[in-house]
């Protein structure tokens, strides 16, 4: 469990850390597109190159103007006194003749909203101008060396600073979840023990304490039914041991009774046979069912029912919308829900029997009624709290059918009314 949870955190790390890097990534990227991007406008210092290498008498010629056409760019030279004496292009804005300040100003930041780019000559400078909005320029031409150095080391710190509080906040949460998984840990170690201490159902994980707590709770009680249901086990096998034990003790042994020996081993035989099957019943894969039709079942368990028991009376009441309704079973079990209540039915009452069987509201619901004296309160209440003492011999019958019910996720409901018992099961349909 522990392993399992810091494995979980640490997947929980390494996603925070692989989210960074990706970021990272993607600055980096940003980065990337933009110094190609700038890629679009030539640089100012191969223009200049270019046209000092192609010039003649004069620097703007036909091939350098065809050149800086070329790259949409329009150019000046202008003489020591501020005088225009070439020009390629040029906007009908910027003037001819500029003084000082209009030198200063260009040289700094733009020449009529045009970035310009200006170059010394012997006579004077020559300018090259970019169109409006492509280049920007920044008011310096330099940059401190040691604050780019400074900046970088900052970044560094920047980063080795938040993986320390990574791992101090790793470090800080590890900590804190085995200080509240631990006492769960050890409670789920002694969940089974005698002395298992109950948990403060309170805190961050007080669901899972709550269940652990139930789980224990529920083990205790499973045990002392356990104990309980033995004890009854004993009893109930107990009783036909004696009688047959008291046969077998004639001295004369044409005097025994074989017909009593046989039911009683019957007896015992019948309670061992529902025990191995209330057992086994928790590890059947409900993977196999299949879609059947309930009614050929119950059909069929009213006519074996019948044929072995000619002078009894069971109506079977047909109410259903669909005769053609289907519902995923396994047939053999669901043929034993239904007979371990009319065999009950037979067994302990002597008037009629009732099966009722209806679909209302996309359900299926067979009922069973007879006309007994019912049973024991006691052991209804057993049978739905699912307490095995003492229902061995009265109730474990209906008991398992209850948990065939359970198993093809159908309720059931048992009550006793004026005229006897009934017994209800209920199935949501197969749409």
């Amino acid at each position: 469990m522990f392993d399992f949870i810091i494995k979980r955190f640490k997947k929980i790390v390494i996603r925070i850390l692989a989210l960074m890097f990706f970021l990272i990534f993607l600055f980096m990227i940003f980065l990337y597109l933009n110094y190609r991007l700038k890629d679009q406008y030539p640089n100012p210092d191969k223009i200049y190159s270019y046209v000092e290498d192609n010039k003649t008498s004069i620097y703007l010629n036909e091939k350098n103007k065809e050149f800086l056409k070329e790259k949409d760019i329009w150019a000046i030279r202008i003489n020591k006194n501020g005088k225009i004496v070439e020009s390629f292009n040029k906007p009908k804005e910027v003037k001819n003749k500029f003084d000082l300040t209009d030198v200063a100003g260009f040289t700094r930041y733009y020449l009529a909203d045009y970035p310009v780019f200006t170059y010394i000559l012997k006579d004077g400078l020559i300018l090259f101008a970019y169109p409006k909005n492509s280049l920007d320029k920044f008011p310096f031409n330099y940059y401190n060396f040691k604050n780019l150095l400074f900046n970088f080391e900052m970044f560094l710190v920047f980063v080795i600073l938040f993986f320390i509080f990574v791992y101090i906040f790793y470090r800080i949460d590890i900590k804190n979840i085995f200080k509240n998984i631990l006492p769960l840990q050890e409670a789920i170690d002694k969940i089974y023990e005698d002395d298992y201490e109950k948990l403060d159902e309170s805190g961050e994980l007080k669901d899972l304490a709550l269940s652990i707590n139930k789980a224990n709770e529920k083990y205790n009680n499973l045990k002392k039914s356990q104990s309980k249901w033995i004890r009854g086990l004993s009893h109930d096998v107990r009783t036909p041991l004696a009688k047959i034990s008291w046969e077998l003790s004639k001295k004369n042994k044409n005097d025994l009774d074989t017909r009593n020996i046989q039911d009683q081993v019957l007896k015992i035989s019948n309670i061992l046979e529902g025990l191995n099957l209330t057992m086994s019943l928790a590890n059947i894969d409900k993977e196999n069912f299949e879609s059947k039709s309930p009614l050929k079942v119950i059909r069929k368990v009213i006519v074996d029912k019948l044929n072995e028991n000619p002078k009894r009376e069971i109506i079977f009441e047909n109410r259903l919308r669909d005769p053609d309704i289907k519902l995923k079973m396994d047939p053999t079990l669901f043929y034993r829900m239904v007979e371990n209540i009319i065999k009950n039915s037979l067994a302990y009452t002597e008037g009629k029997i009732d099966l009722i069987i209806s679909n209302p509201d996309n359900q299926l619901i067979i009922r069973v009624l007879d006309q007994g004296c019912g049973v024991d309160e006691d052991i209804i209440k057993r049978i739905n709290d699912e307490d095995l003492t003492n229902i061995t011999r009265h109730g474990l019958g209906i008991f398992i059918s209850k948990q065939i019910a359970e198993l093809h996720d159908g309720k059931f409901s048992i009550e006793n009314k004026d005229q006897g018992l009934d017994v209800s099961f209920i199935f949501d349909l197969i749409n």
